[in-house]
């Protein structure tokens, strides 16, 4: 049975991250400085092995997801792209940004994103969700029943 732990995201696990060969986001995250990442990352176990992980940032408010898009997410140029965003998350509060949901290569289609997912969601019941989808997730985060922003590629749930 699946199960979810946390561990701190210090040196030891961004250099745990860097000597991965299928996580999505591991060779990103693992050159981030500490002060770029949340405190802690969420790993997604099964038998006592690392399946997969996740990077989950909790904002008080709008703006600071705002923020952080802007400065990881938006060049200058495209942010008038992005005016359904801003329009969506202006006022909110209580927010969880999901920047990395990824399950190993080996680990894939087992439904570990899914169990992941789940867990979250039940763990934060009235928090509104924000993911920046690769391409290859949307359908995924389809049947998590996000839906997308605006015109934008950033989907939403709750």
């Amino acid at each position: 049975m699946p199960k979810i732990t946390t561990k701190s995201f210090d040196q030891d696990m961004q250099t745990i991250l860097a000597e991965l060969t299928s996580g999505y986001h591991s060779g990103e995250l693992s050159k981030k400085d500490i002060s770029e990442l949340p405190e802690e990352l969420y790993i997604i176990e099964d038998d006592n092995s690392m399946v997969g992980y996740a990077a989950i940032w909790e904002y008080k408010s709008g703006k600071q997801l705002v923020h952080k898009a802007e400065q990881d997410y938006f060049s200058d140029e495209e942010r008038y792209l992005q005016k359904d965003f801003y329009i969506d998350i202006k006022n909110k509060t209580d927010i969880l940004f999901i920047e990395a949901l990824d399950v190993l290569k080996d680990f894939e289609g087992n439904g570990y994103a899914a169990f992941f997912m789940d867990w979250l969601k039940v763990k934060y019941p009235n928090k509104k969700m924000y993911v920046y989808p690769i391409t290859t997730s949307r359908n995924f985060w389809y049947k998590q029943q996000f839906e997308v922003v605006g015109d934008t590629i950033w989907m939403s749930f709750n």
